[in-house]
């Protein structure tokens, strides 16, 4: 259907997808508890990105055929807001040192070539309508935080929150 009126443009909008309507959730935390508190102070996200690679194959007269090739995912970034205890802010760090190779010599160190796969974290990120209904959602499998930002501390800011941004590994994306 061709959009030639204002109608019909409101039509294929509905009420249009809004950008703050979103949930993340996170597993693997120390607690369902710290799960849920990093639901309530992801303050921004992103629905995430993939890129499919391209093959080129030669052809007759230097003519190149392009396939398709492997897909990959990018980092994905969220924004946190500090709690006054540091509460996520701590169990991101212990996450990221427990699946960090701090002692080369330990067999229990959980690392991406010998560790259980199974264990790292699993982010659900849910686009919501106004009624809080999900719409779409993606599920990124084996997350682990790669960067966990600065905190910048000053005299200057005295009427605003604490954030942190971290940024996250996965290995693929599903989406419903």
């Amino acid at each position: 259907m061709a959009i030639t009126t204002i109608q019909n443009l409101k039509d294929v909008l509905n009420t249009g997808a809004r950008s703050n309507l979103f949930r993340v959730t996170l597993t693997g935390l120390e607690s369902t508890e710290r799960d849920a508190d990093f639901s309530y102070l992801c303050k921004a996200a992103q629905l995430p990105g993939s890129t499919l690679g391209i093959i080129e194959v030669p052809f007759s007269a230097g003519r190149r055929f392009k396939a398709a090739g492997d897909r990959t995912f990018a980092d994905w970034t969220t924004t946190v807001i500090n709690d006054s205890n540091h509460t996520i802010r701590e169990a991101l760090e212990d996450l990221q040192r427990e699946y960090g190779v701090t002692d080369y010599n330990s067999e229990t160190s959980k690392t991406r070539t010998g560790g259980d796969a199974t264990e790292f974290s699993t982010i659900l990120v849910e686009q919501l309508n106004q009624a809080g209904t999900v719409v779409y959602s993606y599920t990124l499998v084996n997350c682990w935080p790669q960067d966990i930002s600065t905190i910048d501390l000053s005299y200057d800011s005295t009427d605003t929150l604490e954030e942190f941004t971290v940024t996250w590994s996965y290995d693929y994306f599903t989406f419903e």
